[in-house]
């Protein structure tokens, strides 16, 4: 059995591996992997992997292939918690992803009390955690920061019900830490300082994934949807992209 030492921890990746019993690689790739446990799933990888709710960062990290046992020592890992959001510039503009564009204006047009909700959008596209999930995950990352617990709830109630059949188990864990306000740490900074360096960072994250949260997130804020009195105050600009 290979035994490794994390350095940090999210919270969905502590309460899976907290247990101390053995995690059975499931998914591996260049830099990280997706191990599980009866506690759920964590995503294990060196730092460049970036902190997250899945994540722990190990000493050494490399490699193992599917199927392999691996013991993560979580005593000392330093848990991660998002930064709080408390920008009050003006949200920056972003353009919808192509790959979503209908069934994403139709969910921003369901936030808004316009029209069904776009069942489609959930589990739609390639890759290891689809365009739509990315989006609809950015969304509720996005609200939940800024106090906007009614709406990120709807989302919720909406998407995680369908993430049980349309998506994969990885995107499903996405979502249920995005439906809790908590993703990768580049997208909190960015919803921190609306500062577009961070959209680079979210650029290298998968192949779109990174993009497509900040899509949502971004693009949510903009949504003219009641917001709960103890928010943070945002500024809106006219946006083309709704």
């Amino acid at each position: 059995m290979i035994g490794l030492r994390a350095r940090s921890i999210g919270s969905a990746a502590r309460a899976a591996l907290h247990a101390g019993a053995p995690a059975r690689v499931f998914a591996s790739f260049e830099r990280s992997c997706y191990v599980e446990t009866p506690s759920g799933i964590a995503c294990i990888g060196g730092p460049g992997l970036g902190l997250g709710p899945l994540n722990a960062i190990v000493e050494d990290f490399e490699s193992f292939p599917v199927g392999n046992s691996v013991f993560i020592e979580i005593e000392k890992a330093a848990l991660w918690k998002p930064r709080a959001s408390f920008s009050t510039g003006i949200v920056p503009e972003i353009e919808i992803p192509p790959s979503i564009e209908k069934p994403a204006r139709a969910f921003l047009a369901w936030l808004r009390n316009e029209g069904r909700s776009p069942d489609e959008l959930i589990g739609l596209g390639p890759g290891l955690t689809p365009a739509g999930d990315d989006f609809v995950g950015g969304a509720m990352i996005a609200l939940r920061a800024f106090g906007r617990a009614g709406p990120a709830g709807r989302i919720a109630a909406w998407a995680l019900p369908l993430a049980k059949d349309r998506t994969n188990r990885i995107s499903r864990a996405h979502l249920e830490c995005a439906a809790q306000g908590e993703g990768h740490e580049a997208l909190h900074d960015l919803l921190c300082t609306f500062d577009r360096k961070h959209l680079e960072r979210l650029a290298r994250i998968g192949h779109s994934s990174g993009m497509d949260a900040a899509a949502g997130a971004l693009l949510a804020l903009s949504v003219n949807i009641p917001i709960a009195h103890e928010c943070h105050c945002v500024n809106r600009s006219p946006r083309g992209t709704l």
